[in-house]
């Protein structure tokens, strides 16, 4: 897992494959007025997802986690408290979805409050999940990028 701001994303372009893409695409265009879903950004490798929400989540013990792609995720608007684990002997609370390369797990995490500006880059060793931030007074406007491995 990497949590930074976005003036340091430079530092981490050669991540992988797709991810200097992915930071560029993010860093020349203006987010704030794209319509919430889902965008192919480089076709097969790089696909971007828009997110708004209001803040409702507190389960603090279910992380998601992915085995074929990297998330890139950026806060625009509002904060979130993003729980973290790495992924060892944890169970998966239903069967993983290889189609949509999402599972489910339960465990313990860490959190860390993440606000406009900053990014988090989560590994297939990475679960994560977002929970409701109690200060923050603003819907949330998320980026990801999913970055594929394959």
């Amino acid at each position: 897992m990497v949590i930074d701001r976005i003036e340091n994303a430079h530092l981490y372009y050669s991540l992988a494959s797709g991810m200097a893409e992915a930071f560029e695409h993010l860093k020349n265009n203006d987010l704030s007025s794209v319509k919430p879903g889902s965008y192919p950004i480089i076709e097969n490798k790089v696909r971007m997802l828009v997110f708004d929400s209001e803040q409702t989540n507190k389960d603090r013990i279910k992380l998601e986690g992915h085995r074929k792609n990297i998330d890139l995720q950026y806060w625009v608007s509002g904060s979130e408290l993003m729980g973290y684990a790495s992924l060892r002997t944890q169970t998966l609370i239903a069967p993983f979805n290889e189609e949509k390369d999402f599972g489910i797990y339960e465990t313990d995490a860490s959190f860390t409050r993440f606000e406009p500006g900053m990014f988090a880059i989560y590994f297939p060793s990475d679960l994560h999940t977002a929970i409701t931030d109690e200060n923050c007074t603003s819907a949330v406007r998320k980026i990801v990028y999913k970055v594929s491995l394959e």
